[in-house]
């Protein structure tokens, strides 16, 4: 009986590990949303301000020349949609909801809706994207904005990432007519399914040709409605009926792989899982549409860090190990970057403004 109860013994210390690391990772990451409240308030309120910095009567953009500067900015070869649409008429769109919305990951940033911008036009892009950890929309989008203030004035334009202003972006697209939401709360695009990447252009000037406005009023992905093999498929039960309800753990399942050697694995469980999605895959894969690929983990939150103009090592050995660090209940991860990797590896292959597009202009060269 006693070999029978030692047996089970390193069992139980799992499991009591387990149950306090999770109690004290909820009680930690509570806490640091409620201190960070006010820092979230402040930075909403000066992106606002931001936007609101004036409407530029004196120049009209050039639509033509816009979709030349998209087309550059974009990576050879892979497909993406893109609507402008005047601010005015994307406001309207869906009115019943919140102008802003507090996100549940880490601090809970304050982010706006498409209810709340006061921008003259917005530029909205859908890239196609089957890889997880892909940031090369925000670089993308940075590009055309640059290209924009360059022809036209500075703050003529605003990228969302890069000038830091926080947006619900799958709200944006829906309300741009680009896609819906499914069942697992991503965007779903028309063109590619939940094989995409979001971003938006706030255009502080008239533009010379719109999209006509979108007249449909259905938000959720009709399919959705007579399935739930997503739901189903994940693996932490982080969502259900449209909205994600557990959002601290599906961060920390990705974390456990995305900080650990397996890179851009992440999970995706939900997306591949989905028959629709997979289906519009096939289809783009048979037009060629290319398999992405990108830089290792630590290059990929570099660029987001340069694009927020902050040097990532802190960031890094932050959410390792305040944030993403502690295990799930029953599920032994892979083991992580020390702190020592941590802070060294992502200096070492940090972007810079000349390396921060390094690998479209890659691929250009190797264009013939």
């Amino acid at each position: 009986m006693f070999d029978s109860l030692r047996s089970h013994v390193p069992q139980w210390l799992r499991r009591a590990r387990w149950q306090a690391i999770n109690a004290a990772w909820a009680g930690q990451w509570q806490a640091v949303r409620a201190a960070a409240t006010p820092w979230m308030k402040r930075e909403y309120e000066a992106a606002r301000a931001k936007l609101l910095g004036g409407v530029r009567r004196d120049v009209v953009v050039d639509r033509d020349a816009l979709d030349g500067w998209i087309r550059d900015a974009a990576p050879p070869g892979v497909p993406f949609e893109a609507v402008v649409l005047p601010g005015s008429e994307l406001r309207s769109r869906f009115p019943d909801g919140p102008a802003e919305r507090r996100g549940r990951h880490l601090v809970g940033k304050l982010r706006m809706t498409h209810r709340a911008i006061p921008s003259e036009a917005v530029l909205v892009i859908v890239l196609f994207s089957d890889v997880a950890a892909d940031y090369f929309i925000e670089s993308m989008a940075a590009d055309v904005a640059a290209r924009v203030d360059r022809e036209y004035g500075k703050g003529t334009a605003l990228a969302d990432a890069a000038d830091g202003v926080p947006i619900v972006l799958k709200e944006f697209a829906t309300a741009a007519g680009l896609g819906t939401i499914g069942k697992n709360a991503l965007f779903f695009s028309n063109r590619f399914g939940f094989n995409c990447k979001l971003s938006v252009v706030f255009l502080n000037a008239p533009v010379t040709r719109y999209e006509p406005t979108p007249t449909s009023t259905q938000w959720k992905l009709p399919d959705c409605s007579t399935c739930n093999l997503c739901v189903e498929a994940c693996p932490v039960s982080a969502f259900d009926d449209y909205v994600i309800t557990n959002v601290a753990s599906c961060d920390r399942l990705i974390a456990g792989d995305y900080f650990g050697p397996r890179r851009d694995h992440m999970c995706r469980a939900c997306i591949t899982r989905c028959p629709v999605s997979n289906d519009v895959l096939k289809l783009r894969r048979r037009e060629g549409a290319p398999q992405r690929t990108f830089w290792d983990n630590e290059a990929q939150v570099s660029l987001m860090a340069d694009l927020f103009m902050y040097r990532p090592s802190f960031l890094i050995w932050f959410m390792q190990r305040f944030y993403y660090g502690a295990e799930l209940p029953g599920r032994v991860t892979h083991k992580k970057k020390g702190l020592a990797d941590a802070l060294t590896s992502s200096v070492n292959v940090a972007t810079t403004e000349r390396t921060r597009d390094g690998w479209r202009l890659t691929a250009r060269k190797r264009q013939p």
